[in-house]
């Protein structure tokens, strides 16, 4: 009987090629083993939830969308008619903004629909950086922690223009490693998005060729210098305000950009909300981030070194200075330290019990993190919302009202806003850093039509922010009662937080 000749031995069909760069490869997508697809489903879960369940966009966004409406109406990039004052941070958020309202009436949904798109790009490529030079647990932390942190979430749907910073930062560092001919208008992209966004393009430009860095150095000098320009300054106002207004106290004083990291709680608890959720995974976040300094150290000419670097400068300049917390503010910092940790995690962590119980504490604080944004953003609609609506009712189109909370009452009106911090209104900060008294000596050079205060201001002669105290003593406080009758209480029950509306007699 003839023997049939054994079956010749079939190669094993090759694996699907990874990418080898800061892009993920398409077939990574479909790969649930990956650190793609399921934080990508986890992403717009989250951002998803948080477009139903937030009301509003946040309330200085407002500022920015009035910025947009006007520039689109063909008004000029403008806060009040007729006056030139970049009361903005972002030149490249405001001027896409307006493209948003040209083509749909409306900012809101544009913004929030870019940055979760934005989130997706941040997320896939922070996790594509890290799986190539320090494993896929590394990615799988970053992508996770992303995507499900209610945090990130909430300023994706906030209109605020830090998380598009971040993604700049992410493209630019992958594009300036790939050695694309697009790395120069990505920084200077990046250098237009916000004033910090300059320094994490010097930092990101460390890896670029000298061709690229010209041509960043060129588009960015033509953008500033049409801001110069256009406002007599390259500085945003909003800036140089919040500088004087709130000072720089230093990193003892802004305690809240770094507490929420050092497991030592013996000051006490963080200040800020954010701080006492991160506070929770201090004690493996801090030697997290601290065996990540080698792993990054070793690439730190890579996208994923520069980028983590751009990050963390921008948050140890925060902290140097103590700059006034406002919660949008953290998005790069907070993602440069998480880019840090998620490289030296897995240094400090053997098998699966510790990433699956912080995997568990990221869906599981959505119970206190929903209720913290929602609450903030009902908050501030049942407030500025309800100002916004009576002086619809009763202000004429024109009047003037001096405030505080200028962005969705400011947006919602066609008033003539004069700003009590001097975001829009420069005369009003240069007034505050001189001294007390600034209140009174502002009503009397501007006459103002209206007034929105907190009641502590009438009351006690209570200052919302800032320092200096607005009237000098209590014969300013009768004469400021006499001139002006209080028309409407917005929240009554909050105390010296209530909000009142006041008429020129």
């Amino acid at each position: 009987m003839k023997r049939r000749p054994a079956p010749r031995p079939t190669a094993p069909k090759p694996a699907a090629p990874r990418a080898t760069g800061p892009w993920p490869a398409w077939s990574d997508w479909l790969d649930p083993t990956q650190p793609f697809l399921i934080p990508l489903l986890l992403l717009l879960a989250t951002r998803t939830l948080m477009w139903v369940m937030l009301p509003i966009a946040a309330e200085d966004a407002y500022i920015t969308f009035r910025y947009a409406r006007n520039f689109a109406l063909g008004n000029g990039l403008i806060y009040n008619p007729g006056e030139r004052v970049m009361g903005f941070t972002s030149p490249l958020w405001t001027l896409w903004s307006a493209l948003g309202w040209r083509l749909f009436g409306s900012p809101v949904e544009w913004a929030r629909g870019w940055t979760i798109a934005g989130d997706v790009v941040t997320m896939a490529l922070g996790a594509a950086m890290l799986r190539r030079h320090c494993g896929r647990a590394a990615a799988w932390c970053f992508a996770w922690f992303f995507s499900g942190w209610p945090f990130f979430a909430a300023v994706a749907i906030s209109g605020m223009d830090t998380s598009i910073t971040l993604t700049l930062m992410m493209i630019a560092a992958a594009l300036v490693e790939s050695g694309s001919v697009l790395s120069g208008p990505a920084l200077a992209a990046l250098v237009l998005a916000r004033p910090e966004g300059a320094a994490a393009a010097a930092v990101i430009a460390l890896g670029a060729r000298w061709r690229d860095r010209a041509v960043a150095l060129a588009l960015a000098g033509l953008g500033v210098a049409s801001l110069w320009l256009y406002f007599g300054s390259p500085i945003p106002q909003s800036v140089l305000a919040k500088a004087g207004i709130y000072g720089h106290p230093g990193p003892l004083a802004g305690r809240f950009w770094w507490d929420w990291l050092i497991p030592f709680p013996l000051a006490g608890a963080p200040k800020i909300t954010e701080g006492i959720h991160l506070f929770l995974l201090s004690a493996l976040m801090a030697p997290a981030a601290v065996m990540g300094v080698p792993a990054l150290w070793h690439v730190r000419r890579s996208a994923l070194g520069l980028v983590t670097a751009a990050a963390l400068l921008i948050w140890l300049g925060y902290a140097s200075l103590g700059v006034a917390y406002f919660f949008w503010y953290l998005v790069v910092p907070l993602a440069g330290v998480l880019l840090l940790a998620a490289a030296g995690l897995p240094r400090i962590v053997k098998g699966p019990a510790v990433y699956v119980s912080v995997a568990l504490f990221v869906i599981g604080v959505w119970g206190v993190g929903l209720k913290l944004y929602v609450g903030r953003s009902n908050l501030e609609l049942g407030t500025f919302g309800s100002v916004a609506s009576f002086l619809s009712t009763h202000a004429r189109p024109g009047e003037k009202v001096l405030l505080e909370p200028i962005g969705l009452i400011g947006y919602r009106n066609t008033l003539v806003v004069v700003d009590e911090v001097g975001l829009v209104s420069p005369a009003v900060a240069r007034r505050r850093v001189q001294g007390p008294g600034w209140y009174t000596d502002v009503i009397a050079a501007e006459r103002p039509d209206w007034l929105v205060v907190r009641k502590g201001l009438m009351t006690r002669g209570a200052a919302f922010a800032g320092r200096h105290a607005p009237l000098r003593n209590a014969a300013e406080l009768d004469s400021l009662s006499a001139r002006y009758s209080v028309e409407t209480t917005v929240a009554p029950s909050a105390g010296d937080q209530a909000l009142l509306v006041l008429r020129r007699r």
